[in-house]
């Protein structure tokens, strides 16, 4: 007989929880997800993208992992194909929350675990499950609940 599912908030991440940007949260909360992402370009597409005027324009993107076609505006588009694949794009003097949250961003979103996440950004696994599973949710990264689910 199949268990009832858990509410996913009762339910304690461990270092096998995925983890990823829950886009949602950005539109329920009051924080601005374009000038967060802005923040995240690289110097080049800081000055070309900023400057430009159809930053809005959408584009197809393809995920390298599943093959999908998605739309997503310039600013998402350079972030995907120039600035997540620089070397210094993460690095060990941005904060950990930023570091994570472009862990994503290089992935296309795709859901990762703490053990994941730690090999992409060179901080502690337990550290970075612990700032995630607070009670304060940080840039929208949140638990993976698959649909599913």
């Amino acid at each position: 007989m199949p268990r009832p599912s858990v509410p996913s908030s009762l339910v304690r991440p461990t270092l096998m929880t995925q983890f990823h940007i829950d886009y949602d949260w950005w539109v329920r909360s009051s924080s601005d997800l374009q000038l967060y992402l802005s923040q995240h370009l690289c110097e080049q597409h800081r000055e070309e993208l900023l400057a430009a005027e159809d930053i809005s324009l959408l584009r197809d993107w393809i995920d390298p992992e599943t093959g999908l076609v998605l739309r997503v505006n310039g600013l998402h588009y350079a972030l995907l194909t120039h600035c997540s694949i620089q070397s210094d794009y993460i690095t060990d003097r941005m904060s950990l929350v930023d570091a994570v949250f472009r862990a994503f961003l290089a992935r296309g979103n795709h859901p990762m675990t703490p053990i994941e996440l730690a090999e992409r950004t060179g901080r502690a696994a337990a550290t970075i499950l612990k700032t995630l599973s607070g009670e304060e949710t940080y840039r929208g990264l949140r638990p993976y609940v698959s649909e599913s689910a």
